[in-house]
């Protein structure tokens, strides 16, 4: 059996006014295409199918199509819940998506352990291995608070908590596999931020506001972790069967210099890594990177005025395809019109001018320099992240609540909009 592994696909995201439509439909078409290549068996989607927890029609289309098309491969799915996704929203189809051979994990269960514990077959009808699916883990799914804790105490609390949750369904996977004739190998998922991983500009802090990174030792002995959450492909174990996947497309510009792939599990030599006889044998590799193309040109130069310009007429441009740009300017002065003349630059070029920003030569943004930042270097979550840090009465359940309507209301307005602009 062969399973890919992959993670925060963001379907509907807009990246500074931009779609990511075309980019997703097309990521989508090449991985149908090395599913057939390849002959995978099952795909698992470690969190953040989605990037809001409403997220536009055309996503949830590309969404359930998908399901669809692996149907329609025989190719088993599992769909974890990230922190993006919204619990209600993926529950409206999960039951469907069951007859499609999509198991779809929306939220942890302590009292429904079983319903992580997902068996994935072979053409014969016979187990091969078990995932045991875990979503992003809430706090109020897990544990319970006290009043009068210490912040140290409820970090420790929700450690010891998240760490039992997954001890708990990986014994319950456990029991099963000891009541099969041959015991096969045990897969978990996770969508969180785990010691060891290097973020990128588009992760945002996890875990729960509380815990900034997981110990891997909260993990039990899976003979794979499929992670999710950080979008730069990185195993955290020296094994590297504890791994992130990554983002399958740019999620910010400081991605772009790194290799975007997905992980190829053989779980034939899974299992031969696990229940090898002759501890001199040579080491099995049951474990592929597999990189996945650029759907979309991408750059970020930086420099002084002069030469951000000098490399822009430089560029090598495609007319079949836009160029997606971001500019940051280092200079000490304050320069009024650099937005107005690197437009002139790029105007009759196949570039679209996403995002200037201006830096101190020393690269430090000191308090005088932030403060002469224009709107147009700055996004809309920027404005609402700078305008939220300035009120100082609000504590950590009012900030998360009003960062949840935020993002509902931006997704609304960017559905809209996406109507309009079709509409024209």
């Amino acid at each position: 059996m062969k399973i890919l592994h992959t993670s925060d696909w963001h379907l509907g995201q807009h990246f500074m006014g931009k779609s990511r439509r075309e980019e997703h439909k097309a990521f989508i078409e090449w991985l149908l295409a090395l599913v057939d290549e390849e002959a995978i068996d099952a795909v698992i989607i470690a969190g953040d199918i989605f990037d809001t927890g409403s997220p536009p029609s055309y996503a949830r289309e590309m969404y359930h199509q998908l399901v669809l098309d692996m149907k329609a491969r025989n190719c088993q799915m599992i769909v974890v819940a990230g922190n993006h996704d919204s619990v209600s929203m993926l529950n409206e189809s999960k039951s469907l998506l069951t007859y499609l051979n999509a198991h779809v994990s929306s939220q942890a269960s302590v009292s429904d352990l079983e319903s992580h514990i997902v068996p994935l077959y072979d053409e014969q009808g016979d187990v091969v291995v078990w995932v045991c699916a875990v979503p992003y883990l809430r706090p109020k799914d897990v544990m319970t608070s006290f009043s009068g804790q210490s912040e140290q105490e409820k970090k420790h609390s929700l450690l010891q908590q998240i760490g039992e949750f997954y001890r708990r369904v990986y014994q319950a996977a456990c029991v099963k596999n000891r009541r099969l004739e041959k015991p096969v190998p045990i897969i978990g998922t996770g969508h969180l931020t785990a010691m060891g991983g290097q973020l990128s500009e588009s992760v945002r802090d996890l875990y729960v506001g509380t815990l900034e990174a997981l110990p891997t030792s909260v993990f039990p002995t899976f003979d794979y972790l499929a992670l999710g959450h950080i979008h730069r492909a990185q195993g955290i174990t020296k094994d590297g069967r504890f791994r992130y996947s990554g983002s399958p497309i740019p999620l910010s510009f400081d991605e772009i210099g790194r290799e975007k792939s997905l992980v190829l599990i053989d779980v034939d030599l899974l299992a031969k890594f696990r229940f090898a006889d002759d501890l001199f044998a040579d080491p099995v590799k049951p474990l592929k990177i597999i990189p996945i193309p650029t759907f979309q040109a991408m750059l970020s130069i930086k420099g002084s005025l002069q030469e951000v310009i000098e490399q822009i007429e430089a560029l090598a441009l495609s007319d079949e395809q836009p160029l997606w740009l971001e500019v940051t300017v280092i200079a000490d002065e304050y320069l009024s019109d650099v937005h107005k003349r690197l437009l002139e630059v790029v105007e009759n070029k196949p570039v679209e001018l996403l995002r200037v920003m201006r830096k101190s030569a020393a690269e430090r943004k000191t308090a005088d320099f932030v403060e002469r930042q224009t709107l147009s270097e700055l996004t809309v979550n920027d404005v609402f992240e700078q305008s939220l840090a300035t009120q100082l009465d609000l504590d950590e359940n009012d900030t998360s609540a009003l960062t949840l309507l935020f993002n509902d209301c931006l997704a609304e307005w960017k559905e809209a909009n996406a109507i309009q602009e079709s509409a024209r």
